[in-house]
């Protein structure tokens, strides 16, 4: 390993060491982000401290129950529902959001639930802000998009092993990292359907 990798990694393990230590439940990289118990009570405290009037809440009907929705009624916060959310979503789904957000009058979105959920969201967000791609497939690749997304607050419900880890994985840890996923497939309980596809996603992280 060349000095300069080892300097990086050693950079990214102090500066994880020092965000455990010293900012347990939040840490900001290009955005805020909370975790821990409890953490998405924080979303009420951002939308206020931000000045948002109204949620666009994408999410599946099952995925409500993760409490959001009770935050927000709690603080008094509006809000709009869209569930019209679908396995690898369609452009259908995407333009149909939109127009349900444009109905809504809302100014941010809160997404709950895995890729899917969060896919809708973005797309929405994305043509909100920028009408020239509301075709949807001129957004495929790299997009010259002038304007930033609409606000969007994630919570996700499913923890997977993104592609963009292609900098920080090494050809060597995919053994291991494959059989600790293969292992969580096989405890009673786990969604086996997230932890094969974190096996995918670890291997397609290297091309």
């Amino acid at each position: 390993m060349q000095p300069a990798s080892k300097f990086r990694y050693f950079f990214i393990i102090i500066t994880i060491i020092f965000l455990i230590i010293y900012m347990a439940n939040r840490f900001v990289l290009n955005e805020t982000s909370y975790h821990e118990a409890g953490a998405i009570a924080e979303i009420a405290t951002e939308v206020i401290g931000r000045g948002f009037k109204k949620a666009f809440v994408c999410s599946d009907p099952d995925l409500i129950k993760f409490g959001v929705t009770n935050v927000l009624d709690n603080a008094g916060l509006a809000y709009e529902i869209y569930s019209n959310i679908k396995p690898n979503p369609t452009i259908e789904n995407v333009q149909s959001g939109i127009a349900a957000f444009k109905a809504a009058e809302a100014d941010y979105i809160i997404a709950i639930g895995g890729g899917s959920s969060m896919d809708t969201a973005k797309g929405v967000g994305i043509v909100i802000a920028n009408p020239d791609f509301a075709d949807i497939r001129s957004l495929e690749g790299v997009t010259p998009t002038r304007n930033k997304s609409v606000p969007i607050f994630a919570v996700p419900t499913t923890a997977g092993i993104p592609a963009d880890l292609k900098d920080i994985v090494k050809p060597e840890d995919i053994p291991f990292l494959a059989q600790s996923a293969y292992d969580d497939a096989c405890r009673p309980g786990n969604p086996k359907e997230t932890s094969v596809e974190d096996i995918t996603k670890l291997y397609e992280s290297l091309i």
